[in-house]
């Protein structure tokens, strides 16, 4: 994957341009009562042109998203992300990022749960 910037600020409003979108399918998910199920959330890797879908459990969704700096991705999409942050959990369909320096500082201050949930 190639990104063709990798500033901190670039790499954190893409991601959470793709958080924010996980959100709604969170909430609508929800609504309808889809815990045990998988439900198919969007790929927050940096690569505006990615559309990988991953299939979690609203409860899987829920401890990525315990943390406001940190994203779900699709694994080897972390690459686009450069140097902003650090895989911290790897399952068989999706890895943990967390964004670290700049990148992570923004993460937090975009994220639609607010900066407590870190």
């Amino acid at each position: 994957m190639e990104v063709a910037e990798t500033s901190a600020e670039r790499v954190a409003r893409n991601d959470a341009t793709f958080r924010d979108a996980n959100e709604a399918i969170r909430a609508r998910a929800s609504h309808l009562s889809a815990d045990a199920e998988l439900v198919p959330f969007i790929c927050e890797c940096a690569d505006l042109r990615c559309t990988k879908i991953l299939r979690l459990t609203l409860d899987e969704y829920e401890a990525v998203r315990a943390h406001g700096r940190r994203f779900l991705m699709a694994p080897g999409h972390s690459d686009a992300a450069g140097e902003h942050g650090r895989i911290v959990a790897e399952q068989a369909s999706y890895v943990v990022f967390e964004k670290t320096g700049r990148a992570g500082e923004l993460a937090g201050e975009l994220d639609p749960r607010g900066e407590g949930s870190q």
